[in-house]
């Protein structure tokens, strides 16, 4: 089977995944007109039109799809440029009908941006996001609105601490962000440390810089033990080390070797590259062991009447370790929150039902769907694996072509991970956490949740958080490839 589509971002994910593809990749679907009887913005609209009628996985389990890219044509405002739910364009007048086409169907996950503004969305995604770095500090995102981020900090180094810094003080992103000198690599910024009521006012130093996406530091027990702490804040394949997120992670696993005890920090973690999230979860893991099940939108090329032409069909892909994991004999405990998400979820999910590892913290975001990051620009006009019709495509799509269970068959798709203590607040979560890793003893005994979040209608309402671009990249619109 050789890849339909140049699928060469991988952010969200879950699996590995074969792709949507195609024995016969060289030929035409059909109903798909060639690129000479049409003009570019009608070629676009058929050719977004076949991918999701191929790739899209809902696209004949429900009636979002019309029967026929012409009922599409002629239809786009400017309304339907818009995201449903950030409100940001994703497409110029003229490819209003593709937008529409994309607006029509009930998944929010599954988005257009045309040739005119793909360039700067890929660019984007392809490029390490940088961070506030604040120097003896680590945090999580608590609140996040138009108006600001709230942060909660998890980790205070010595020096910090003796300026007043103290593990779940809460603070204003914006307002530190005011404070910098934009001009300079690092600057004195001003910290407000909220405490209650309290507030302690701290010249801190700042800098906006690219981070590892793993991250270890470690809290004392009560009888005065250190257990190793790693925080995973996205799974990417593009990091500022050259292994990406798999080889962060294994060289913090070396470092925590002697440890009985490890906790995982998922808080925050909207999710990322599907081969870094099995890597890590495999390492705790025995051989054999199912991580995944994934159903999967493919095309397939059949042969009818001579000619031939693409059809979707649905496969079943189970991932399983083939190896014991390095880590497979420690005892974990687990971190999450409601911005964990997507592959951090499958993370959760894939240690808890095998290992038993318990979870501390939020009710997850509950994602357990992934999307194709489909973009071809000018880089596939000679290779004989993609079809014609794709090789046209000009804009950005990014298709849901994918559902997971774990390894039970059972989804948390929408109702979340529920954790074995639910707890508010970023320094009792952590209290926790260290008891249960001293202990060492407790298994999980909760599972997913009932009740639907209702993160998957069109406008999902979350909170007062809208999504954007960046999420693409951070939260919760991570992408599988």
């Amino acid at each position: 089977m050789k890849k339909l589509f140049s699928l060469s971002l991988a952010l969200f994910s879950a699996v590995v995944i074969s792709a949507c593809s195609s024995d016969d990749s060289s030929s035409n679907a059909d109903d798909t007109p060639s690129s000479s009887s049409m003009n570019p913005v009608m070629e676009e609209l058929s050719i977004n039109y076949e991918l999701l009628d191929l790739c899209y996985i809902y696209a004949h389990t429900t009636d979002n799809l019309a029967p026929s890219v012409e009922d599409y044509v002629g239809k786009g405002t400017a309304k339907d440029a818009q995201n449903a739910n950030s409100g940001e364009d994703q497409c110029t007048k003229d490819y209003y009908d593709v937008c529409y086409m994309y607006d029509k169907l009930k998944d929010p996950f599954t988005h257009y941006y045309d040739p005119t503004l793909a360039p700067a969305v890929i660019a984007e995604l392809m490029e390490p996001e940088e961070e506030f770095v604040i120097r003896g500090i680590d945090y999580v995102i608590t609140e996040m609105s138009e108006e600001d981020i709230i942060g909660e900090v998890t980790y205070v180094s010595d020096e910090m601490k003796e300026q007043d810094i103290r593990v779940g003080d809460k603070f204003s992103l914006g307002l530190l962000s005011l404070t910098m000198d934009e001009t300079k690599d690092t600057s004195d910024a001003m910290l407000v440390a909220m405490r209650g009521e309290d507030a302690a006012r701290v010249t801190v130093k700042v800098t906006m810089a690219k981070q590892p996406t793993v991250a270890i530091h470690y809290e004392k027990t009560e009888g005065g033990d250190s257990i190793p702490v790693i925080r995973i804040r996205e799974f990417d394949q593009k990091t500022v080390g050259a292994g990406g997120t798999r080889e962060e992670f294994a060289e913090a696993l070396k470092k925590t070797k002697g440890s009985k005890s490890l906790i995982i920090d998922l808080r925050n973690n909207g999710g990322g590259d599907t081969d870094h999230c099995n890597a890590t979860s495999a390492e705790f893991l025995s051989k054999g062991d199912t991580i995944t099940i994934d159903i999967e939108a493919e095309a397939d090329s059949v042969v009818e009447d001579g000619e031939t032409k693409y059809v979707q069909k649905l496969d079943t892909n189970v991932v399983v370790t083939d190896k014991d994991g390095s880590a497979k004999d420690r005892y974990v405990v687990m971190l999450a929150d409601d911005l964990s998400a997507s592959c951090a979820e499958l993370m959760l999910s894939a240690i808890a039902s095998n290992k038993k590892a318990p979870i501390v913290g939020k009710l997850t975001y509950g994602k357990q769907i992934g999307q194709w990051v489909i973009y071809t620009g000018d880089e596939v006009e000679d290779d004989d694996e993609y079809p014609d019709f794709a090789k046209n495509l000009k804009g950005l799509a990014i298709v849901t072509a994918l559902y997971a269970y774990d390894k039970d068959w059972k989804q948390f798709q929408d109702v979340g991970i529920v954790p074995d203590y639910e707890i508010e607040g970023a320094q009792a979560q952590m209290k926790k956490a260290v008891e249960l890793a001293a202990k060492g003893t407790e298994k999980r005994t909760a599972g997913y949740g009932t009740e639907r979040l209702g993160h998957f209608a069109k406008t999902a309402a979350t909170g007062n958080y809208k999504a954007s671009i960046k999420d693409l990249k951070r939260s919760r619109y991570k992408i599988v490839r």
